[in-house]
This record gives structure tokens, sequence and C-alpha cells, in this order.
């Protein structure tokens, strides 16, 4: 009896663990099973007083808008979901300014709304991407927090100029004088 248990236990175990933190899905919008608690702007219903405010964290001293968060009918897990115009076409994960961007979400709905979120998702016109809220994702959101105040603070910062990080970059060939892209004025 106690082998069948401990067997039970650690095939939960690998299940949980064995699953990849970001899944890559056909792109849409809902999340079934969960009901609208916040957009990030008014539509102007019943219920929605709470629509298009700018969500604050003090504990992390954060603050922004997700698009979405749901809230699951059952169990109450908050659910943020990010919405971007643009494709991802075959690449296997999300734009890292847009994974951040959802990891701040998770940091944030955890102090506004007292529950952590177990997942979120970031959609794009072509897919969405599923990401589990787990501490790698946490601990890179918070370092890159540390980096950015530090920047602020002392007007210094180390640049991470390379191909994977300039190519999906607004900044990437404009204005960023460490873009890996040549501007087109500018060759010669």
């Amino acid at each position: 009896m106690i082998v069948a248990i401990i067997l039970l236990l650690v095939v939960l175990l690998l299940v949980k663990h064995g699953r990849p933190s970001i899944r890559k899905l056909t792109a849409r919008d809902d999340v079934r099973g969960y009901a609208l608690i916040y957009a990030d702007q008014k539509k102007g219903g019943k219920g929605e007083e709470d629509f298009g405010k700018l969500l604050y964290s003090a504990k992390y001293e954060l603050q922004g808008k997700p698009d979405y968060v749901f809230r699951s009918r059952l169990g109450g897990k908050i659910v943020p979901v990010e919405l971007k115009s643009g494709s991802i076409g075959e690449e296997d994960a999300p734009h890292h300014g847009d994974f951040l961007q959802l990891g701040a979400y998770f940091l944030i709905l955890e102090d506004v709304y007292g529950k952590k979120p177990p997942f979120g998702r970031i959609v794009y016109q072509d897919y969405m991407f599923e990401i589990k809220n787990t501490q790698k994702v946490r601990n890179e959101v918070l370092g890159t927090m540390k980096e950015m105040r530090e920047m602020l603070q002392y007007g210094v910062g180390k640049p991470k100029n390379s191909f994977a990080h300039c190519r999906p970059c607004v900044c990437n060939g404009t204005v960023c004088p460490f873009s890996e892209t040549e501007i087109e004025g500018e060759k010669e």
C-alpha cells in the first residue's frame, strides 16, 4: 500500500514538473471556464468599475494594465491575457519583452488580487503562448526590474545587444546606439 502511494506521488510530481513552462497554441483571446473580471478599457457595462483602471502593486512598485484578466469559475484562479498586434511566425517562444511584461503582470495581479496566477497568455495574430508562472519567470522579472532601477539610479547599464535581443525590439535600427541592425542612411 505504501509503495503504491509513493509511486502515485512520484508520477504526479513527474507530470507536474514534466510539462514545459511555455506552450505554443493556436491563437485565441478567451479562456474557457473563466469569467472576464478586468479589461484595460471600459466598455460601459455593469460591474466594470475596475475596467480601465491602472493596477498597482505597492509590494513590487509596479503598475500596469493587462489587456484582460480572467477568474476561474471554480477555485478563483486569476489569469492575465496580453494581446499583441503582430505575428510570431514559426518561433517557439514569445518575444522576450512580451514574456517579461506578462511576468510583471503575474507579480502585480498576485499583489492586487491576493492570488498567484498559475499561468498567463500572450496572444499574437497567428499563435498564442501559455506561460506558467514559475519561480524562474519570477526571478527573471525581478532581476530585470533590479537592472532597470539601477540604470535609472546610476545612469549606467549593460546593453544586451545581440541578434536575439535586438531583432524584435522597437528601438532596433532607430534610436538605440547598441542596435545590431544598421540604419539605411548610415551605411558607409
